[in-house]
């Protein structure tokens, strides 16, 4: 009887409690901290060891927990002010902080950290701090080699190398640039002629430009010569008057940069560069050592980006090996991960392709003959994790059929057996140690927020760390629904996600927002918490929206047929699928559908004012960074999925919104940063003049200063311009 007076007593809160109501600046500043399930933030393995580390609040101040795996004990191994005291250790005029700053474990005891980019080893138990190096103010890009002790950075456009030995030897002090001439590695960097930085765009799956070897003795990196590519002004507007940066931007069909990979040997001091040939408007992507050091190899991709070949290089010489193998597709191949050689094994690695309509795992020997296919099945290989203690096993992720799942597997190597280790359906981000003995299990699906696990390796639970509640217990809830509708051809199912108002009432009628993004390597929706949609769109539905999303063919991890169906035509499936989308909001009595938004940036900006020149069904919409022409997009992108102008002139015609203007329909506001040199400015400013020629009346809003998206402080700024437009428009 008393437990069900509890019960009762605690009723009224409850009930009080789900009355709360989102605000806009939690929604957009905390939806990733407090707002956010309960997670190990920064969670990590310790290299070479079974602990792991995370950020915890001790007082309300950092610090940073390590935790054993298998004993499970943990202590708090970093506080706040044990890292300010180490500081104050490394350098005289060194600043107390309130927040532990950017740190990776060496081991158990040491971490390093920076300071003013000088570099240091702190060791947590001795509180003895080194000096591991340091760098010019000006220092970019900074890729640390472990073993050696060897930092190569960008300084002026040119690539350096330097050690803690080094600087010293050349007598150089922390406040000026290294004097020492051996640490430069080029000398002729200048606009237009850069070394160190990632190319072609970023594509390919291209992040860095410098590539250590297994062991530090060598160094390859990119030199990209720009001096061909055009000239494009980004506006500095603080300035009086107002002054320009120049930058090189390539737009399709125009002449691209050229790449070239050289490679540094630190014991001989010489330099060769790999003989990679003609043309010189190639792409030379996934770079990767072979384990002796004496191979390099390089995936070329031809500009139309119909055929790669996996190529080996003499790293001593820079000499053309052998093509290992061609990959080839008559829309397009796109490589995106290094080949990977086995643990214990140096002849065979392990090569990701699409060649069979879906990404899976291939094994090959060193002379580049296929082995076995390692992964089969109508689903995408997302990422590959490494192997086991003794190599015998590798462990990979994979999307499940229809793109809604992540889970966890191992491979046999030998036979080529595969076996599912994460079994619950949803969404799991798996952290493999270094010794290919434990993981480390991130979950959530729509009703679990987030529990963290540890699994061994034939995916046994061995420990819950975190069952996360539900940050959102307290707030007016807001059902969401995850279903499948045909896309346009009748026969694809396409994922959807739908968030209903707090307070839902199916015989009211209802305004209706279609968020979309709708390009490649994008997916919108997944069977995770809140079917990882952003916050915004959970407080959307709280103020009395039905919430829409849909990935549309062209997307991504749903296989190579699914995502390339968009080729030579971007916008037209795509806007298609999404009209089916509409037609079933339409079909639900309780959306009003005289009071339908939408709303997308970038790519999705793109689709925004597509799908607004295609139907009269949007009373408001917004686009965000949008390309407006593909023409004046860059050209390693747009000739993947568009050919050049030249080649596909229908194509980009009918992708052409600007002079699709007269065919508006509804209210329409453009944003863009000033600053964007992703999708530049002049996509917007030029949809708007076509506008002032034909009288057609929109919206416009700039955000000085930012580039392709609008970050920090002033995201909320404009999250709640967007509101704002819906709420007086629908």
């Amino acid at each position: 009887m008393k437990k069900l007076f509890l019960i009762l007593i605690a009723l009224p809160y409850i009930v009080s409690a789900q009355q709360k109501m989102l605000n806009l600046n939690d929604v957009v500043l905390k939806q990733r901290t407090s707002l956010a399930p309960t997670k190990l933030p920064g969670l990590s393995w310790v290299p070479n060891s079974n602990k792991f580390t995370y950020w915890a609040k001790k007082s309300e101040k950092d610090c940073i927990v390590m935790q054993d795996a298998v004993s499970l004990k943990r202590d708090t191994i970093l506080t706040l002010e044990k890292y300010n005291d180490l500081i104050s250790k490394s350098t005289i005029d060194a600043k107390a902080v309130e927040r532990i700053g950017n740190i990776s474990w060496l081991d158990e005891t040491t971490f390093r950290f920076y300071i003013k980019n000088s570099i240091y080893h702190a060791n947590v138990s001795t509180g003895k701090v080194e000096l591991f190096c340091f760098l010019p103010e000006n220092a970019e890009a900074i890729d640390i080699e472990p073993k050696s002790g060897r930092v190569a950075f960008i300084t002026n456009k040119n690539l350096a190398v330097s050690t803690l030995l080094s600087f010293k030897e050349s007598n150089d002090s922390p406040d000026g640039a290294p004097s020492s001439k051996s640490n430069l590695l080029t000398k002729d960097g200048s606009y237009g002629n850069v070394y160190g930085v990632a190319v072609h765009r970023n594509e390919f799956g291209i992040h860095k430009g410098t590539f250590w070897s297994p062991t530090g003795k060598r160094l390859a990196y990119y030199q990209m010569n720009e001096m061909m590519v055009t000239d494009y002004p980004i506006y500095n507007l603080n300035n009086m008057p107002a002054t320009q940066e120049m930058i090189k931007y390539p737009m399709a069909g125009t002449t691209s940069h050229v790449v070239t990979i050289h490679v540094k040997d630190f014991e001989k001091n010489r330099t060769v560069t790999l003989h990679t040939g003609l043309p010189l408007d190639q792409y030379l992507t996934n770079v990767s050592w072979g384990p002796g050091e004496e191979k390099i190899y390089v995936a070329v991709v031809n500009r139309a980006q119909n055929k790669m070949m996996l190529n080996e290089y003499d790293a001593v010489t820079g000499s053309f090996s052998k093509t290992l193998f061609t990959e080839e597709h008559e829309k397009y191949v796109e490589p995106e991960n290094p080949m990977v050689f086995c643990k214990n094994n140096p002849k065979q690695f392990i090569w990701m392709s699409k060649r069979d309509g879906y990404n899976q795992l291939y094994l090959y020997n060193s002379n580049g003959k296929l082995d076995k296919q390692l992964t089969t099945g109508k689903f995408d290989v997302t990422e590959f994790l490494g192997f086991n203690e003794n190599g015998s096993h590798a462990y990979y992720m994979a999307a499940s059929e229809d793109g809604m799942d992540r889970y966890c597997y191992s491979v046999e190597l030998a036979s080529g057996k595969n076996t599912k280790l994460t079994l619950s359906s949803g969404v799991h981000r798996v952290l493999l140690n270094d010794a290919g003995t434990l993981l480390l299990d991130v979950f959530s699906n729509t009703t679990i927020p987030a529990n963290t696990s540890i699994l061994g390796t034939r995916g046994e639970e061995k420990a819950l760390l975190v069952s996360a509640i539900n940050p959102l217990a307290e707030y007016k809830k807001c059902e969401m629904k995850l279903f499948k509708i045909k896309a346009a051809d009748g026969i694809t199912d396409l994922n959807c996600r739908m968030f209903l108002p707090a307070d839902f009432n199916a015989n009211k009628k209802y305004p209706t927002l279609v968020y979309l993004y709708g390009g490649p390597h994008a997916q919108l929706i997944t069977n995770s918490w809140l079917g990882n949609a952003d916050m915004w769109l959970y407080y959307m539905a709280q103020q009395g929206y039905v919430v829409f999303s849909m990935d549309n063919r062209g997307s991504a991890n749903r296989g190579l047929n699914f995502e390339n169906s968009t080729f030579r035509k971007l916008g037209t499936e795509e806007s298609a699928d999404q009209i089916m989308g509409i037609n079933y909001l339409k079909s639900q009595k309780y959306v009003d559908a005289s009071r339908i938004g939408i709303y997308g940036w970038s790519f999705g900006g793109f689709m925004t004012i597509t799908m607004m020149t295609k139907t009269n069904d949007f009373k408001a919409g917004v686009a965000g960074g949008p390309v407006t022409d593909w023409n004046m997009y860059e050209i390693m992108y747009t000739e993947r999925y568009m050919d050049t102008p030249k080649e596909n002139q229908e194509g980009y015609e009918n992708a052409n919104l600007i002079k699709n203007v007269k065919k508006l329909h509804g209210k329409l506001m453009l944003i863009h940063g000033t600053d964007d040199d992703v999708v530049l400015w002049q996509h917007s400013l030029k949809f708007v003049k076509k506008c002032v020629d034909e009288g057609i009346q929109v919206d416009y809003f700039a955000y000085p200063g930012h580039k392709h998206n609008v970050l920090g402080k002033d995201r909320v700024h404009l999250m709640q311009k967007i509101t704002d437009y819906f709420n007086q428009n629908l």
